[in-house]
């Protein structure tokens, strides 16, 4: 709306301070600020976050890889107790570890299977030397292979019997080896026997376990000349000793009489007890 001047009524000029007929000064009214409409709050959509994707537990990965670990392990296992090992792959079979007594006619042979896979032989021969030692496919293999033997292990483990594998006339067919410082048993055994005047022999019937030859000391009335023989009636050691045999007694081991005439009369005697086994006769 159009103002007037208030003196003479003359139109004002918008904003101005006076009024161009009569000079008057103007009074400026008040101005009233114009309020501003209050705006509406926009209401923000919410966005929902995506749910999150679980993680698959790391316990049921590493549980897995664990038993897989396991499994593989036990087959090694398996594959090197199947082989005639005991230990590790690459480490000394110990079956065979220690030192040992090779029964001979003369006096024994040591043989030291050490963990670091040599062979200590004492005395040695033009073949049996110290070198070194594996177990190979359930073989014990000599120097390099030159030479193998299948093995038997009996009396709890302190007895191994090797038997050549092929021909060969540089190595024995046969080897006896016993557990050094082995004592046997230390109470009396029960023997039982029988006497042949036919063969002249005294042969072992039956003998309680772990009964050492080297624990029997032999007797002849007349002082007949004897041998320890075993079953294939090879001696076990020079003719009128038991001292160096360091072989179990076995069912099939015999006494034989040598160069002897008439009623001889045979007495076994337990070394460790002092105690008589028994007394038999042979009519040579």
């Amino acid at each position: 709306m159009t103002e007037q001047c208030s003196d003479c009524g003359a139109e004002l000029i918008e904003g101005s301070k006076f009024c161009t007929a009569c000079g008057k000064t103007v009074e400026q009214q008040p101005v009233t600020p114009v309020q501003p409409e209050p705006q509406q709050p926009v209401e923000k959509k919410q966005i929902s976050a995506p749910p999150k994707t679980k993680k698959k537990p790391r316990k049921k990965l590493i549980m897995g890889l664990l038993a897989i670990v396991a499994a593989v392990v036990i087959i090694l296992i398996i594959i090197v107790y199947l082989q005639g090992g005991t230990g590790s792959p690459g480490e000394a079979d110990s079956r065979f570890v220690g030192e040992w007594e090779q029964n001979i006619i003369g006096s024994p042979r040591q043989w030291i299977f050490n963990s670091d896979s040599t062979l200590d032989i004492n005395p040695s021969t033009d073949t049996l030397i110290n070198g070194a030692w594996k177990v190979t496919d359930n073989q014990l293999c000599l120097y390099n292979n030159a030479v193998c033997y299948t093995s038997i292990f009996s009396y709890d483990g302190n007895v191994l019997t090797l038997n050549r594998i092929g021909q060969s006339e540089s190595y024995p067919a046969s080897i006896n080896l016993t557990k050094k410082g082995l004592q046997g048993t230390s109470q009396t055994p029960d023997i039982e026997c029988t006497a042949d005047s036919a063969t002249n022999r005294i042969t072992i019937e039956s003998i309680d376990a772990n009964v050492k030859w080297s624990d029997i000391k032999i007797t002849t009335s007349n002082n007949a000349t004897w041998q320890v023989q075993d079953t294939n009636k090879n001696g076990l050691a020079r003719i009128g000793t038991t001292a160096t045999i360091t072989l179990y007694i076995t069912v099939g081991d015999s006494i034989i009489l040598l160069d002897t005439t008439g009623e001889v009369t045979v007495t076994l005697k337990y070394a460790p007890t002092n105690e008589i086994l028994g007394n038999w006769k042979v009519n040579v």
